[in-house]
């Protein structure tokens, strides 16, 4: 026999006198009072006297015993072994839910934080081999409670403890590895909801073994009600937490090109961030860079301030089209799989750009052809392509295009205007530049329709731009945004130069602030939106509403915009920016689908994945799945579900004409899980309140008996309650004096 609530029982034990100390008290408030009558009295009461003391005692009993019914009931009773057969054989069936995410790799002076979750099971299995009765064991890692549906039992589950069952567990132990995955508790909880549940009476005691980070603890989370949830589940539910400490740690959160790569052959830039999830500044931090093979200059970020994320940019040019790779590595601290990051492409010969002149002279394509694509030694990765207005009418689809510029179009038929709006919403980027040609009214009833279209902002007529009157302020003032990045710093000299004589107004009541999808890039020196980018569906558009040549309308020149010298570099910035989605390649983070999608009519349906090997020492071959792609719109899609380890993917292409091509996809650890915050055990226990369960360390667990193992007689104490109490209140009413009642002649 023992007890959940020990301290309880203890506590309230001598609460059972409370009746009998009453009893004596009542005994000393009464008052001998003589009378003429009490010789009749007092012979009654020698003839009844045994009578009246035997009710009283047993009233007197019974309410001592109602108090310690109570007192076993809250305390938690649990009998075990020969008491236990007496109301029936008891099982207890112990569910242990191992963290493998990848900051269970945390090393520290004892080993990593998942080899002290292994020592959590193997104490869990030894003790409960030494407790009364059936004992069972569960045991099942986060990655695995995470994908288990409803009913689905988990390879190790439901096991009889004994010594036949302890060379199994030892061989599941070290088959045990971290994942590279970010699985946490609540999907583990989730998991464990969804179990089986085992057939007859039996205690579920469930462990979660784990480093309990902060980030597992955001206000508000799911957690806590899960824990709830699982109360009802779970007769007894213990957090059992692998660290004591929070130690610092690097993670490299990207590497990803800056305005998307153009072109094999040309000079890009690359940018890496890492993050400090330490609490101490981090300097000098090296980061080692590989691309197709070959090192590349190391960077150092000087500093890095706790909690913050540090950016480098560097520059490269990949040789040859075709697929390449870049990986870049930070030195060994806490947690290593956070330290590197890949990065991989797939690059042509050049960029196709659609440039549509809607001007009478073709001036304006010109200018931005030439600023893009100056030719000779200048190598920029476009192609451009220029078309009057009535190629989008008959062009079958603008996917090829990696961006579309619309120059002082009047307007666009529907056709049109339908593949450019789902050009745009696909992920396409849309500049547009206004001039005299441009149809006001269609522009907004069609393109800006209340907000709902593809420009930003309603137009108004061309204004003219008044003289500064020696103001000194150049007629043009830049946001802080990368488009603009030519006209910032030791160049910004060139910004007076900036010309702006006519451009449109916009109507009245358009207020950028209340637009979220809008924002101001640019404006003339009397605050009039001049430069106005909206996001439309997963694409971009940026308005210039100016001309972009300097030829002579009838109201004049609008600009000198691209007689500027740094017009080359702002239009090459412009195209970069709105191509960086059609030309980014496609990535993949651990514990997400890998999906590649290609031209139906260049490859077949089948392709071949070859997957990351598990370690640069791994010496076996990778793993190939053969996917077949789904069909639709033209467009091959094929999807390879949960990748699990990082690295470069290789996915095998077959052309219609039987040629093999080789495409490379970076997959990357999920940049949270270096997160190694944790919260103390005070500060757990508010944020999960009100949910029922133990905290331990893992170096401290002791899984004892009383807790975990027995026949819990809640139940049953409770019908005991109340019979006593019934029997409380009868032996109450025999105790005491009732006068006999009379009947009333007549009545």
């Amino acid at each position: 026999m023992s007890f959940l609530y020990p301290l309880l029982v203890s506590v309230g034990l001598p609460l059972v006198v409370v009746p009998l100390i009453i009893h004596f008290l009542n005994l000393r408030r009464q008052k001998p009072i003589s009378w003429a009558a009490m010789i009749f009295l007092q012979e009654s009461q020698r003839r009844n006297r045994t009578s009246i003391l035997f009710r009283q005692l047993l009233l007197l009993l019974m309410r001592m015993v109602a108090i310690g019914v109570l007192l076993l009931m809250l305390g938690g009773l649990m009998l075990q072994d020969s008491w236990a057969r007496f109301f029936g054989s008891h099982t207890t069936h112990h569910v242990v839910l191992v963290d493998d995410s990848f900051s269970m790799s945390d090393q520290a002076e004892e080993g990593d934080a998942l080899e002290r979750a292994k020592q959590v099971v193997r104490r869990v299995f030894s003790q409960a081999s030494h407790q009364a009765g059936s004992q069972w064991l569960t045991v099942l890692t986060f990655t695995e409670a995470a994908r288990l549906t409803a009913g689905a039992e988990p390879q190790f589950y439901h096991q009889p403890v004994g010594d036949p069952l302890q060379k199994k567990m030892e061989s599941t132990l070290a088959a045990l590895v971290v994942t590279q995955g970010d699985v946490g508790p609540a999907e583990a909880l989730r998991g464990a909801a969804r179990l089986p549940q085992t057939a007859g009476k039996e205690t579920q005691i469930l462990h979660v073994v784990s480093d309990l980070r902060a980030r597992h603890f955001q206000p508000g989370d799911e957690l806590r009600d899960l824990l709830v949830d699982l109360n009802d589940l779970y007769e007894h539910l213990h957090l059992v937490q692998c660290v004591r400490r929070a130690r610092p740690n690097l993670a490299i959160t990207s590497l990803a090109a800056e305005s998307g790569l153009r072109a094999a052959g040309v000079e890009s830039w690359m940018a890496v961030s890492v993050i400090n999830y330490g609490k101490q500044t981090a300097r000098d931090v090296t980061v080692r860079l590989m691309q197709d093979g070959s090192a590349l200059p190391t960077l150092v970020l000087p500093e890095i301030l706790p909690g913050e994320e540090a950016q480098r940019r560097f520059r490269t040019r990949f040789v040859g089209v075709g697929a390449h790779q870049i990986e870049a590595t930070l030195d060994t601290d806490a947690v290593i799989l956070d330290n590197r990051r890949f990065f991989s492409c797939q690059l042509q010969a050049a960029a196709p750009i659609l440039i549509v002149d809607g001007s009478l002279d073709g001036q304006d394509a010109f200018y931005l052809t030439k600023a893009i694509a100056p030719g000779g030694a200048v190598q920029t990765g476009w192609q451009s392509r220029v078309e009057s207005p009535a190629f989008l009418r008959d062009v079958a689809s603008l996917e090829p295009y990696v961006a579309i510029c619309l120059l002082d179009v009047d307007r666009l038929s529907p056709a049109a205007e339908e593949k450019i709006q789902d050009y745009v919403e696909a992920g396409g980027g849309l500049a547009i530049f206004l001039g005299e040609n441009v149809d006001r009214k269609y522009y907004n009833e069609k393109l800006y329709r209340e907000g709902d279209g593809l420009f930003p902002v309603p137009l108004k007529l061309p204004t003219q731009l008044l003289d500064a009157q020696g103001s000194g302020l150049p007629d043009i003032s830049i946001k802080d945004h990368r488009l603009f990045r030519a006209f910032t710093g030791e160049r910004n000299s060139f910004l007076p130069l900036v010309m702006i004589d006519y451009y449109y107004a916009v109507a009245p009541g358009w207020d950028p602030q209340a637009d979220l999808e809008t924002t101001l890039l640019a404006e003339t020196r009397g605050g009039a939106p001049l430069v106005v980018e909206k996001r439309y569906g997963n694409g971009v558009v940026v308005a210039h509403l100016t001309k972009l040549s300097p030829a002579e309308t009838a109201l004049g020149a609008w600009s000198n915009w691209s007689l500027n010298p740094v017009f080359p570099v702002l239009a090459n910035e412009l195209i970069g920016y709105l191509a960086a989605k059609k030309v980014s390649e496609p990535t993949c983070e651990v514990g997400n689908p890998m999906e590649l999608s290609v031209d139906e009519s260049q490859y077949a349906t089948t392709m071949r994945f070859r997957l990351p090997a598990l370690s640069s020492h791994d010496s076996r071959a990778p793993q190939e799945i053969l996917v077949e792609g789904k069909v639709v719109d033209g467009k091959v899609t094929a999807q390879l579900d949960d990748v699990a380890v990082s690295g470069f993917c290789q996915v095998e292409l077959t052309s219609v004409d039987g040629k093999q091509d080789v495409r490379s996809i970076a997959v990357n650890v999920p940049r949270l899980e270096g997160d190694l915050g944790i919260l103390d055990r005070a500060e757990i226990q508010r944020q999960l309140a009100p949910a029922h369960f133990e905290f331990h360390y893992a170096d401290q667990l002791r899984v004892e008996e009383h807790r975990t193992a027995g026949f819990s007689m809640s139940s049953a104490l409770l019908v005991i309650l109340i019979g006593c109490l019934l029997c409380e209140q009868l032996l109450a009413y025999l105790a005491s004096y009732h006068p006999p009642t009379t009947k009333v002649r007549g009545s």
